[in-house]
């Protein structure tokens, strides 16, 4: 993820996510398991999920940049490459 929910007050992302415990998402059961900020440029969220019709379940790992303006670019491209390097 490479916004922010919000900058300066404008809606920027959907918050697909419970800030903690679950939220039910149609048939979708979501867990938020934790959140880590990892610098102040990026922050490591891991989920749980379940679809509740076939009850199978997955682990997703969302990694979110946070130093990305809506107009601008990163002051550095060292956070960017090291958001990459975490990322994959």
């Amino acid at each position: 993820m490479l916004t922010s929910l919000a900058e300066n007050g404008v809606k920027q992302c959907y918050h697909y996510w419970p800030d903690e415990g679950s939220n039910l998402y149609h048939i979708y059961e979501v867990n938020l398991v934790s959140e880590h900020i990892w610098c102040e440029d990026f922050l490591v969220r891991s989920f749980y999920l379940k679809n509740l019709q076939t009850n199978e379940t997955r682990t997703v790992t969302q990694f979110n940049f946070l130093n990305w303006n809506d107009h601008g670019v990163p002051a550095s491209t060292r956070s960017l490459l090291d958001f990459r390097r975490y990322s994959f």
